[in-house]
């Protein structure tokens, strides 16, 4: 199995995915990234974190990066979604992008949060 590298598109892709997260699942994502631990073991606990509240965009989303399409990544073995996440942490720069596409998560609910202004909501400006 063939996983394509990973593009710019990548990093929005996976920044939509996290902005769904609370913040205290981003931060917790954050701290794990910062651990010089074993970036093997650091990927497979980020993946577990967000797996349970993201299991289909990170379906979709592995799907593509090995050029599959979702029903296609079905019937495949059942450990290839695990060989996936390790094929791109064993490129060594995991850390680097999921931190990049992280931040940008952040940063958007951060704006977001700052761009709602609970006085204006529903008027039409007449």
């Amino acid at each position: 199995m063939e996983i394509r590298e990973l593009k710019a598109k990548d990093v929005k892709t996976l920044a939509q995915m996290l902005g769904k997260l609370d913040q205290k699942s981003i931060n917790g994502i954050l701290s794990n990234l910062d651990k010089t631990a074993n970036q093997l073991e650091v990927g497979v606990s980020i993946f577990r974190m967000i797996a349970a509240d993201l299991t289909d965009d990170i379906y979709f989303w592995l799907a593509d990066l090995i050029g599959k399409k979702p029903e296609e990544l079905d019937e495949m073995s059942f450990d290839t979604p695990v060989d996936i996440i390790k094929a791109l942490i064993a490129r060594g720069d995991f850390a680097d992008f999921f931190g990049q596409a992280t931040r940008l998560a952040e940063k958007g609910k951060k704006d977001s949060m700052t761009s709602f202004n609970p006085d204006t909501t529903g008027q039409t400006g007449n």
